[in-house]
């Protein structure tokens, strides 16, 4: 004899429900997408600007020393800055860090204006001392700061300066490659 098979009431309700909550999961999913608009133009490989030319031996050994040629200019118009006229000749100084306010600044006019950062030149008004990348030193004094945005703007009494021509940031694309440069402090 064959026993017939009794469903039990826990499966039963475990089962509708298990499927009332599918049915709700697929009938969510069917109201958040189905107002996506996919255009196919969006999908379509395009050329970048990045990949117009061929990339050969010679264009890399091109592009390396305009790199070069482009940094070595640049290192001209950055100084080195520090609070301090001599900090003396020992890394093993008793002057914080915020006294030497050592760092690195650019030329950005001919007439010997300079940018760099509020913590490394002080605030308005105070002096700090400027050496330009062929050791010349001159004596600076901040005509405007912000700790707020650690900026600053130093004043040497200098003409005919080389100066950084600053770019525009809108232009800026993301995998561009940026060179920092920095002025060793030289006493």
């Amino acid at each position: 004899m064959r026993r017939k098979r009794i469903n039990h009431p826990k499966k039963v309700i475990i089962t509708t429900i298990l499927t009332i909550i599918v049915w709700i999961f697929v009938f969510y999913l069917y109201i958040t997408y189905k107002n996506i608009e996919v255009n196919p133009s969006n999908y379509e490989a395009t050329r970048t600007q990045s990949t117009y030319e061929e990339q050969t031996v010679e264009n890399a050994e091109e592009n390396s020393k305009t790199v070069a040629d482009v940094i070595e200019e640049t290192t001209r118009k950055v100084v080195g800055i520090s609070k301090l006229r001599n900090a003396g000749n020992s890394i093993l100084s008793k002057s914080t860090e915020s006294e030497l306010g050592l760092g690195t600044g650019m030329i950005v006019t001919e007439d010997g204006y300079i940018l760099s950062n509020e913590h490394v030149t002080g605030e308005k008004y105070s002096k700090c001392y400027i050496t330009l990348e062929n050791g010349t030193n001159y004596d600076g004094t901040v005509v405007w700061s912000d700790s707020d945005l650690d900026l600053s703007i130093t004043k040497i009494n200098a003409k005919n300066l080389a100066y950084v021509t600053l770019g525009n940031s809108s232009q800026i694309r993301v995998g561009e490659t940026v060179y920092a440069i920095g002025n060793p402090i030289r006493f």
